[in-house]
């Protein structure tokens, strides 16, 4: 007999110990969140939800108390209901101040107009008392927002100051209206950013398909290209250069249209050449050349008309 059979209970030890080893592995072994669930909770907090989500974060942690990415998830969402709800109690509180303030020429002038009457004159003390204490709670609205809502935290002390100003929420409204106006031209830098990065990308798109018009020989395109992203780039270098080379090139294939012309009408053929001369006014509608030509080129094809007419009434 080996010496655990000699000894049974030392058996029994040794097996009872290695079950608490083995239930403890499975006791701290990492548990994983239903995704499910997860997805279903941020669903309904983007909705502002809160109350829906925690309920079954909750239901969720009672099953699963070990899943770690729950406990995170109810964290989170119970600060953020607690955000959530403290902004709009602040801004609830700046509704009512705002009600009882509007309250105070009215009551001012009930007391003068009935200054026997003197619930007028309570009234409008009482509501004075209410104001003073509000404009407390004002200030510690900004002051607790400041950091993280500068449009609440403004809204709370311009009122505050207005009914009690004080040195340290001065300083501190003049701290958010820097802080907004920094944050206004950071916004407008970066969107003047954007834009410029978006023209330059678009005109760079532009330059491709310049160079591939100018490639393929539609001249007339490419330089009605170049000249769009001259028209927002007026310092592109490489578009002035292609349009250079463009326009030397049209001005070449310029002259010889408009020289072809000149053979064509010698030779007597009246029509191709004002077609060709045509097509040289095309390429540059502002050449009065070619236009006088094409004047001159009708003016005989007229009179070749009014000639062949004439012939048939004679006949």
């Amino acid at each position: 007999m080996n010496r655990l059979q000699r000894h049974p209970a030392m058996l029994v030890c040794l097996l009872l110990l290695g079950g608490c080893q083995l239930l403890e592995i499975h006791k701290t072994a990492p548990v994983s969140a239903n995704p499910n669930i997860l997805s279903t909770v941020t669903q309904l907090e983007a909705k502002g939800r809160y109350g829906q989500a925690i309920e079954l974060l909750e239901r969720a942690i009672a099953v699963d108390g070990k899943a770690e990415s729950y406990i995170t998830a109810l964290r989170k969402i119970r600060l953020q209901q607690s955000l959530v709800e403290q902004e709009l109690a602040d801004q609830l509180l700046i509704s009512k101040t705002s009600a009882l303030r509007n309250q105070i020429p009215i009551l001012e002038q009930l007391a003068r107009a009935n200054p026997e009457e003197s619930d007028y004159e309570d009234q409008l003390k009482e509501t004075q008392k209410q104001l003073l204490e509000l404009s407390k709670t004002l200030s510690e609205c900004g002051w607790r927002h400041f950091k993280r809502n500068n449009a609440l935290a403004k809204d709370c002390l311009t009122i505050s100051l207005s009914l009690h100003p004080t040195e340290q929420d001065e300083r501190l409204m003049q701290h958010l209206l820097t802080e907004q106006h920094q944050d206004r031209e950071k916004t407008e830098s970066e969107q003047r950013t954007q834009r410029e990065m978006a023209w330059k990308q678009r005109n760079q798109t532009r330059l491709a398909e310049a160079r591939r018009l100018n490639e393929s020989g539609q001249l007339t395109e490419a330089r009605r290209v170049l000249k769009v992203i001259l028209k927002e780039d007026i310092k592109n270098e490489n578009a002035k250069a292609l349009l250079t080379d463009v326009e030397s090139r049209l001005k070449s294939y310029l002259e010889n249209l408009l020289t072809a012309g000149d053979r064509l009408y010698r030779e007597g053929e009246i029509e191709g050449a004002r077609a060709t001369w045509r097509a040289a006014l095309t390429l540059d509608p502002q050449d009065e050349r070619a236009r006088e030509k094409i004047e001159r080129a009708q003016r005989v094809l007229d009179n070749l008309e009014n000639l062949r007419h004439g012939d048939n009434q004679k006949q």
